[in-house]
């Protein structure tokens, strides 16, 4: 048995006249069959390839890229260096242990962050430069 909710949804759409109609050249009203308005529909799916396909993919290629940055190890060093530096504090005050491993710990991380942050730039800027279709630069 449906709940009261369901049947006064269940009733709403039938208090409207819902009619499939088409208007043609001269202005007529001509009625649809529901069936033909299926065959339409699926004429105007676009068909799917291999991969993740659809809508979406296109939306994502039809955007503009956002212009990436060659890597510097400049820039490395300033986002790498504040990084580590949050880690290393975090190690230092929120980590269990002795305070000489904690320190350890906390400098390993900001050291390793430096090359860590170039990496990840060079990758950004590698998967720009394919998206773009620029050859890389040596």
């Amino acid at each position: 048995m449906a709940t009261k909710k369901q049947r006064s949804r269940r009733a709403k759409t039938f208090r409207h006249d819902y009619a499939l109609v088409e208007v043609d050249d001269e202005g007529n009203e001509v009625e649809l069959a529901a069936s033909a308005l299926r065959k339409q529909k699926q004429q105007e799916k676009p068909k799917k390839g291999k991969g993740r396909g659809g809508r979406a993919a296109a939306a994502r290629n039809a955007r503009a890229l956002r212009p990436v940055q060659p890597p510097t190890w400049n820039r490395a060093l300033k986002r790498g260096g504040l990084w580590g530096g949050v880690l290393f504090f975090a190690s230092v005050f929120l980590f269990k242990g002795s305070e000489a491993s904690r320190l350890i710990t906390g400098g390993i991380y900001w050291v390793l962050f430096i090359p860590v942050m170039y990496m990840l730039d060079r990758s950004q800027y590698r998967t720009y430069l394919k998206r773009s279709g620029q050859a890389p630069k040596k």
